[in-house]
């Protein structure tokens, strides 16, 4: 039998890599990098679901003086968004063939730094693709993501065609990008109490492409904007280009013909305190020569003000 006993070595080692473990999972795609430089990953409690309390401006006030008479009537307003927590896993899983083909020290370390890389861009990966493109109603449900989240139906337990207050900003109309719509886009979310401004642009490759060859030669190399969260965009990887202040960037799994408009003040990835990229127990199967150990991530997505995100679709280059 092999000399060293690689669940029992695995088990030992992952508490040393927690922390490096969460941070890796959200430096390897663009949004989700920006999420948690900037306020936007949040850790929570609770039970199978999350209420978060809205910032909304449909209650009534008014101007009155000496003894005049105040409208004291019931409005019905929006106070909660409830989204579903949803849980994700990742499995670090060793053979005994494994045991038996690794008995150096310096091939056990090895082994178990690639093996917790590959659960690192499993958990990565799927989260980045439930963030863009979530419903929900998967055999396998997924945290609800950006395709439902920004839009005007029902989302988080809300009727978006009933309150008009819970509806972000579309523009679908079947045409080519263009920056005014871009201008029209940021400027409609900007407005209002409670929200705040576009913090990144989010959009696929082709219509990143698109907005890259609309501006002219000064703006690309002398952007009349400076932002700081770009140059640290630039800083740890990824490409990006600007737009107004606000980072423009592009992810594979954004939906085909989208651009979305968002911030990290009104919207979040919410993690449970309580499985936040946490290992189980080491498990060996009865039947079978295998150690497993579980990374479990429990997470969903919610906004407080849906006005504040927007989406331009079915956009083309």
């Amino acid at each position: 039998m092999a000399v060293w006993n690689l669940g029992e070595v695995v088990a030992s080692t992952l508490p040393g890599y927690e922390k490096e473990f969460k941070d890796q999972v959200f430096n390897k795609h663009v949004l989700l990098d920006h999420y948690k430089a900037n306020g936007g990953v949040v850790q929570k409690g609770g039970g199978a679901t999350l209420r978060i309390p809205l910032m909304t401006s449909t209650g009534v006030s008014e101007w009155f003086s000496g003894t005049d008479t105040l409208d004291v009537s019931h409005v019905d307003t929006l106070d909660a968004a409830e989204v579903t927590w949803r849980n994700l896993n990742a499995s670090i899983v060793f053979t005994l063939d494994d045991e038996l083909e690794n008995s150096g020290k310096e091939q056990v370390v090895d082994l178990i730094e690639a093996k917790i890389k590959q659960a690192e861009l499993t958990i990565a990966d799927s989260l980045n693709d439930a963030l863009f493109n979530g419903t929900g109603a998967e055999a396998r449900p997924r945290l609800v993501g950006l395709a439902t989240a920004v839009g005007t139906g029902t989302y988080a337990g809300i009727a978006g065609g009933t309150y008009t207050d819970w509806q972000s900003y579309v523009e679908a109309t079947a045409t080519a990008l263009t920056i005014a719509q871009m201008k029209v886009a940021r400027n409609t979310i900007n407005i209002g109490a409670g929200g705040s401004p576009v913090s990144i642009i989010v959009t696929t490759q082709t219509l990143f492409e698109k907005y890259e060859s609309l501006l002219t030669p000064t703006y690309y190399m002398n952007p009349a904007v400076e932002s700081k969260e770009a140059k640290r965009i630039g800083d740890v990887g990824f490409v990006y280009l600007q737009y107004a202040g606000s980072p423009v960037v592009f992810d594979p799994k954004c939906p085909s013909t989208n651009m979305f408009f968002l911030n990290t003040d009104n919207s979040k990835i919410y993690v449970h305190k309580d499985a936040f990229m946490d290992k189980t127990p080491r498990l060996s199967p009865v039947d079978q020569h295998v150690s497993v150990q579980h990374i479990v991530v429990r997470a969903t997505f919610g906004t407080n003000r849906r006005k504040s995100l927007g989406v331009l679709s079915n956009k083309t280059a």
